[in-house]
Order: structure tokens, then C-alpha cells, then sequence
């Protein structure tokens, strides 16, 4: 409006009006009050905005406050580190279970605040952890097999999870969960030990079972008639299962536990392979199955335990001539890819069902088509194979189409496994 009446007065001076008649204090008063009414509308807009401004620090800090509760609330540990791996946050959780206050351990480097530890008390660079790593290499990482040390230098098993944080396509910093899982990990021993030291008692009874079989069928204690050797021979099949499923768990609780030894030794696994297939002969011959064999020319004997690897190539084996049908084809190759010895065992088998897949490697997993086809299987087989493998510095894989067969990969570093000190070897 001021604008208005001020280009009137201009363009009426410019067609030469007279101003002398004009009330000159009346339109000083209306100017004036057209200015006041504005000031005061323009008070009115910035008291307004004020208030918003206002409310939005409230709500601001009350977002501020809850997110800070619930930090407190949550249980496990939770740090933020910037780009420099200094801490800039620590939860109540991770002050009860490292020692430092947030207040103190704000600004310094989280490899002081909280030394990482291997199971030996070897003290682990920053360069690996998995805070450091996250950032670098833009991955979620979890681990659960070192220690954190306390403010006080005691320390505990902890089991961690650290992702990066992102803000604008830029890595900002890092945000780790971790936990103090001392506890689980005696339950765990607890359980592993039980169930070897289980396991081992038995063994004693089930080779007696066997022994005293084998001679009622032999005719030690004179010839068995009719039924009497149907009973006998049913009694050694079901003892025999019984033994698989003992020396699977021996197995696994001895590796779980970390008291399995590794001797690595020059091995033809080529030559491990063809014994071991001639050891499964009979099984292959009841079947009328075919097994091709090729080996890489080139490859050249590789440092590993035969024990171990063996193992994982009669789980594989077996399972693929178990669940292929009569007039069957079972291949082995073995190759070498990207410095990985590579290792393929295909079968014209059952497959696996799509929606069994994801579980097929877990402990005593079977596939509903498998104990259709074979009731008495123990589900211990791959997650052995994969266990060894894995521990070996290699990965296990496969892929399965229902009735058209299975096919499982798996590699071993080409420079060979690291000897590992133990109790026992796989039986």
C-alpha cells in the first residue's frame, strides 16, 4: 500500500499536480499509519516465526532426548567413531562393559579405549579391526572370536557387528553393536564337551555290539538259521548307524572346540581321491552307477591334512551315489582357478527342493526328499564338509535342481592349510 500511494505522488508531481491545496498533515498522518500498520504487521510475522523456531528446538530436543534414552535402554554396547576411528559416541551398555565413561573416552582413538585381543592375548592391529575395515572397504562386518580389554586390563569375549555410515555417498564415520558373549561361549564349550566326552563313552559299547555281530553272523558260535540271521544282520546295520552318527558328532565337537589337529602333508589329491572312490567300489557296483574321474594336469601335490580333506570328499561322494538312481552319473574333477585348488562333484541325483536350500548346510538338516529316500541319514554330512573347509581357508557351494541332480564346489587355497596344534584327529 505504501508502495501505491508514494508511486502516486511521484507521478502526480510529474504531471505537475498542485500540492498546495492538499491537506499536507492529513497525508503525512496516513503515511505514518500505513508504516505503523506495517512495523507492527512485520513484528507480528517475526513473533511468529520466533515461536516456530521455538517449538522446533523443542521438538528438536525432545527427538535428542529419546534418542538418547533409548541408547541407554538398549542392552548391547553401541560406539560411533568418526573418519579417524576417535570415538564420538558411547552408549551405558558399552561404558558398564569397557570401563570408560563417554565424557572420558570421547576424542580418543577407539583402539585405546578398547584393545582388541585374539584368543591368545596377541594384540590386534587397528589396520584389521572391523571398525577400520568397514570403512575402507564399505561392508557390514561381524566377528566373534577376539576380546575386548577393559579401562581395569581384564577382558572379554565379545561378538561384534560394524557397519560404515554414510552421509552423502560419503563415508562419515562407523558405527559398531557389540556384546559381551564370555557366557555363550562356555555354554557353548560346555555343550561341545558333553557331547564329545558322550560320544567317546559310546564308542566302547557300540565296537563291542559290532565285534559280537560280526561273530553270530560268521558262525563262531555255530550256524544261524532262518530269521536268526535276518535279526542278527539287522542288529549290525542299525550298529553301524549308530557308529556313523557317534564319529559325526566326535567329529564335530572336536572341531567346534578348536582341539581338532591340522597336519598339513604334500598331498596327491588326485591319488586321495581314486583310493577313496576304490574303497567305495561296492557301493557304486550295487547301484550300477558310473563315476568319472579327471584331475587337472597340472596340479601338482598341495600342502593339507588328507585326513580332513578326505573327509569332505566322502561326505560329498557318498551323499551323491546315496541319492542318485540306479544307472547313475557321478563326476569328480578337480582344477585349479585364481590360485584355489577347485574341486566339482556333480550327480544326476534327486537335487534338493528350492525352499530346503538355505538350510541344507545347518546341523542335522536333511532335505524332506532325503529321509523319504533314505530314513536313517544323520544331517551331520555337509555341515562337517563345509565346517573343514571353511576352517581351511576355503569355501563350499552348490547348486541343486529337483530330479535333475546336485552339483557342489569347493576350494582350498592352492598354498595350502596352516598346521594347527590339537588333542585329537578325525576319526
Amino acid at each position: 500500500m505504501v508502495q501505491a500511494v508514494v508511486v502516486c505522488l511521484v507521478v502526480g508531481l510529474g504531471w505537475g499536480w498542485d500540492l498546495v491545496g492538499w491537506n499536507w498533515m492529513i497525508l503525512m498522518a496516513v503515511l505514518e499509519g500505513l508504516l505503523l500498520t506495517l512495523t507492527l504487521r512485520d513484528i507480528r510475522e517475526l513473533r511468529d516465526l520466533e515461536k516456530e523456531m521455538e517449538a522446533a528446538r523443542k521438538r528438536a530436543e525432545h527427538e535428542r532426548e529419546r534418542d538418547r534414552v533409548v541408547l541407554s535402554s538398549i542392552g548391547e554396547g553401541i560406539v560411533v567413531l568418526d573418519n579417524d576411528s576417535r570415538v564420538s559416541l558411547l552408549n551405558k551398555a558399552a561404558e558398564t562393559m569397557i570401563g570408560w565413561s563417554m565424557d572420558e573416552a570421547v576424542g580418543k582413538p577407539w583402539g585405546v579405549v578398547a584393545p582388541l585381543e585374539d584368543e591368545k592375548g596377541n594384540k590386534i592391529d587397528n589396520e584389521k579391526r572391523a571398525t577400520k575395515r568397514v570403512m575402507e572397504e564399505r561392508i557390514v562386518l561381524s566377528n566373534d572370536k577376539n576380546y575386548y580389554v577393559k579401562k581395569d586390563g581384564t577382558r572379554f569375549s565379545v561378538g561384534t557387528t560394524a557397519a560404515p555410515i554414510e552421509i552423502g555417498g560419503k563415508v562419515a564415520g562407523t558405527v559398531a553393536v557389540f556384546r559381551d558373549i564370555t557366557h555363550d561361549k562356555a555354554v557353548d564349550r560346555a555343550k561341545s564337551e558333553f557331547v564329545s566326552l558322550a560320544s567317546h563313552q559310546l564308542r566302547t559299547p557300540l565296537s563291542a555290539i559290532k565285534w559280537f555281530a560280526e561273530m553270530l553272523l560268521s558262525g563262531d558260535a555255530g550256524k544261524l538259521e532262518g530269521e536268526q540271521v535276518e535279526y542278527v544282520h539287522n542288529i549290525y546295520q542299525s550298529n553301524e548307524r549308530m557308529i556313523e552318527l557317534v564319529d559325526g558328532l566326535l567329529n564335530i565337537s572336536r572341531i567346534e572346540s578348536g582341539r581338532i589337529i591340522v597336519d598339513p602333508k604334500p598331498t596327491d589329491l588326485g591319488e586321495l581321491v581314486r583310493q577313496l572312490v576304490a574303497d567305495l567300489t561296492n557301493k557304486i557296483r550295487e547301484k550300477k552307477q558310473n563315476l568319472v574321474i579327471t584331475i587337472h594336469p597340472q596340479l601338482s601335490v598341495v600342502n593339507v591334512d588328507p585326513k580332513l580333506i578326505r573327509q569332505v570328499y566322502m561326505n560329498l561322494l557318498t551323499n551323491s551315489i546315496k541319492y542318485s538312481p540306479s544307472g547313475g552319473q557321478v563326476e569328480v574333477a578337480i582344477s585349479v582357478k585364481d590360485g584355489m585348488v577347485l574341486s566339482r562333484v556333480t550327480d544326476s541325483g534327486t537335487g534338493i527342493p528350492q525352499e530346503d536350500q538355505s538350510k541344507i548346510s545347518q546341523k542335522f538338516f536333511r532335505a524332506g526328499n532325503a529321509v523319504k529316500m533314505e530314513p536313517d541319514g544323520t544331517g551331520l554330512g555337509l555341515y562337517l564338509a563345509k565346517t573343514i573347509v571353511n576352517s581351511s581357508g576355503g569355501k563350499l557351494w552348490f547348486k541343486s535342481e529337483l530330479n535333475k541332480g546336485t552339483t557342489f564346489w569347493f576350494t582350498l587355497p592352492l598354498s595350502g592349510m596352516k598346521p594347527k596344534e590339537g588333542e585329537v584327529s578325525i576319526n
